[in-house]
């Protein structure tokens, strides 16, 4: 049961006891905290599913996994000119035996029964404290989508947090086939991914993302390269009005 979820539904006007919730339970805010205090404690869930990651660039948490469970990713970082040919994930920090076996960690757990249940928990609790201008999580700043029913429990995890904002960039194309753009969660911006660095941009979905490196980028811009490679005010990734986003190449 994610609390976030709950409350929110003893509190809609499409639930017929919403009055009665009122009178019997008190305020939403009131429930919601009460609720809160009844969630596994957040080392409890980290022991469980692994950690969120507290990327520098980015405004809070990220999540992720090896990348040598792409499946397409992994093919893609062994063609010149791709964008998975210099992967960043694949080197440096990310390759640390620690840091390794903490997204293996969460790999490991992505077919657990609970996994949606506790990432839900995880997550409200890990942003409760946060400035709203940090309401705003990654998928995926190493790896990619595993399968069809992957995407699905993201998806769930999006909806039972619907304060906080999502992005996800993929190039699992054929996942992404599966799916209409209106069953995406209405606070997660889905972003497929170009194949080549200054290559064409995919076609056949809205939210797109790129590489750019001799060519002028096309559409938004990342500033990050221009501000200490960070995020800094900017939220183009998670805003579904920004169509395309080009990232200069690191």
């Amino acid at each position: 049961m994610n609390p976030v979820k709950t409350v929110n539904w003893m509190f809609s006007k499409d639930n017929p006891n919403r009055d009665y919730n009122k009178k019997r339970n008190g305020s939403k805010k009131e429930v919601l905290n009460h609720f809160l205090k009844q969630m596994k404690p957040i080392k409890e869930l980290e022991a469980k599913i692994g950690t969120l990651s507290n990327t520098t660039k980015m405004p809070s948490y990220s999540w992720g996994i090896p990348t040598e469970y792409c499946k397409t990713g992994m093919k893609l970082a062994k063609i010149p000119g791709t964008i998975c040919n210099k992967c960043y994930a694949d080197k440096g920090f990310y390759k640390m035996p620690t840091v390794n076996a903490m997204y293996q960690k969460r790999y490991d757990a992505i077919e657990m029964n609970e996994w949606v249940d506790y990432m839900s928990e995880l997550i409200t609790q890990k942003y409760k404290k946060l400035d709203k201008s940090r309401l705003y999580h990654r998928w995926f700043d190493s790896g990619d989508i595993q399968s069809y029913s992957h995407l699905m429990k993201i998806f769930e995890v999006c909806e039972s947090t619907p304060h906080i904002k999502h992005w996800i960039a993929t190039r699992e194309y054929s996942i992404v086939d599966k799916i209409d753009e209106k069953d995406v969660p209405k606070n997660l911006c889905l972003r497929v991914s170009a194949i080549k660095v200054d290559g064409a941009i995919p076609k056949f979905w809205k939210w797109t993302s790129g590489v750019h490196k001799d060519k002028r980028h096309k559409g938004r811009e990342c500033p990050a390269y221009k501000q200490n490679n960070e995020c800094g005010s900017c939220r183009a990734c998670w805003d579904r009005k920004v169509k395309q986003v080009s990232y200069k190449e690191h």
